[in-house]
């Protein structure tokens, strides 16, 4: 149900996709130009210009008739040489090494969450009481608390990607072993990621519907967040999984390229879910089309069903 109703929801507020996805390419734009300040230090080191030709093949090779044997072994290859550098950068260029990183894994992520809360006031509205609250109206009333909550999940998430990071890179490395263990590997890969993802995803789903659904500060929001969650964490997890295989199972499909239009759809997904889970977790009413209302289980009953299960 979880599950249904989130794609309900998905195609009935279909056009913030739009929206959402001009907000990406903006910062997606802004990041990227940021990036081109160290580009006359990448002009000194070795190994770039390999960088650019392995990356540029890997990007047209990604087709429907790929081997995904095959594009792992590239992929590494790419992995392998941006190592080099980092490693030569770290030398060399320790500081511009530094500002890349803060640029990569904290200021992306906290700008790409930025746009949270707002589209949660979009859905709050329309699942409350089928209010319309415009997108860029939220963006800039939500100014503060935005800041704050994408701030703050980035910092709790950061260690959690570094180990997924880590973690793909060993499995990479598994492309020297060759054999049968090759062809096996995208789906140790896939399965890899679709559990490490979802479980993050499936932990902060309270987050940002908390601090929508009770206007209070991120703090409070991440703890009544997480209790939501732990009322119906199996159930959430489990629609999680179903959303991460589709979306990672389309962007294997049709490529890089495709991100451009999944990743934000993906994305908006996603924050569907996580307030359909905690509309449900709080007991709480919600259209999902102009016809059709929710209602799950009152907060009081779910609590007892779960303080029954632990006596048993």
């Amino acid at each position: 149900m979880m599950f249904k109703n989130s794609f309900k929801l998905l195609m009935t507020n279909f056009s913030t996709v739009w929206k959402l996805l001009f907000y990406k390419l903006i910062i997606l734009a802004f990041v990227f130009g940021l990036f081109c300040i160290t580009l006359p230090t990448f002009n000194s080191l070795t190994n770039v210009q390999e960088l650019e030709e392995s990356i540029s093949s890997f990007l047209t090779s990604y087709n429907f008739n790929s081997s995904f044997s095959n594009m792992l072994l590239s992929l590494f290859a790419i992995v392998q040489i941006i190592l080099n550098i980092l490693g030569e950068m770290l030398i060399f260029a320790p500081w511009t090494l530094i500002y890349l990183i803060l640029l990569t894994f904290i200021l992306l992520p906290t700008l790409w969450r930025f746009s949270d809360i707002a589209v949660g006031e979009t859905l709050y509205g329309f699942m409350a009481s089928q209010t319309k609250y415009g997108f860029v109206a939220s963006l800039i009333k939500k100014l503060k608390v935005s800041i704050s909550y994408s701030l703050l999940y980035s910092i709790i998430t950061l260690p959690y990607n570094l180990l997924i990071l880590a973690g793909a890179y060993g499995l990479l490395c598994l492309v020297n072993i060759g054999g049968l263990l090759l062809y096996a590997l995208p789906f140790i890969l896939f399965v890899f990621l679709l559990l490490t993802i979802s479980i993050k995803t499936t932990i902060l789903s309270g987050f940002m519907p908390a601090i929508v659904t009770f206007n209070c500060n991120e703090f409070t929001g991440l703890r009544k967040g997480v209790k939501a969650v732990s009322r119906r964490f199996y159930r959430t997890w489990s629609t999680s999984i179903i959303i991460c295989a589709i979306t990672m199972a389309l962007l294997s499909f049709f490529g890089v390229f495709s991100a451009i239009l999944i990743v934000p759809i993906f994305s908006f997904w996603i924050l569907i879910f996580e307030m359909v889970m905690f509309f449900g977790s709080q007991g709480m009413r919600f259209y999902v089309d102009s016809e059709t209302i929710v209602t799950p289980k009152k907060l009081e009953e779910t609590d007892s069903v779960r303080k029954l299960k632990l006596v048993i």
